[in-house]
């Protein structure tokens, strides 16, 4: 019997996109769970290898794991990449990959503020969890200087769209 396209497994590429403290690790994590996607966070690599997060061997480490990924999609696995993406021109082109791969696309956007996000990082700069880069508050205005939030023309080009918020 051969297999026709509506018999064969969509992966899944689950994208995240927000700004340091957003919830991105945490999501990624209840996501792999429910899904059983492999879970991609370049800062859990960095200090596995005892590498600072900003070191510039870090743009290295992306290319690879960036090569990884697309393995495991092409092999119907599916996949969460959780390092923030915070450009458009970079988002547009994990989806385009994801598409030509054939997998299903999934996009979390995480709309905190700022104030929140702040209190957050303070919370976990003093904790100290694993796998988690300290983020100043400078660093934190900084990245949202070069954050392109995506826009409603962008949001409709994936499959599911999950909007996260803080609570009021």
């Amino acid at each position: 019997m051969t297999a026709t396209k509506s018999m064969i497994h969509r992966p899944l590429l689950a994208l995240l996109c927000g700004l340091p403290g957003s919830g991105k690790t945490t999501t990624a994590r209840r996501r792999a769970r429910e899904t059983g996607a492999i879970r991609f966070s370049t800062d859990e690599w960095m200090a596995d290898l005892g590498v600072d997060f900003f070191d510039p061997i870090r743009v290295n480490l992306q290319r690879r794991l960036d090569q990884l990924w697309k393995e495991l999609l092409e092999h119907r696995q599916n996949v969460i990449l959780e390092d923030g993406t915070w450009r458009r021109e970079e988002r547009d082109e994990i989806r385009r990959i994801a598409v030509v791969l054939g997998a299903t696309t999934e996009f979390h956007y995480f709309d905190i503020p700022l104030e929140e996000l702040s209190r957050r990082l303070e919370a976990r700069n003093s904790a100290a969890p694993y796998g988690a880069a300290p983020i100043t508050s400078e660093v934190l205005n900084e990245s949202r200087r070069r954050l392109e939030i995506p826009d409603a023309s962008e949001l409709a080009l994936f499959d599911r769209v999950i909007l996260h918020s803080s609570p009021a």
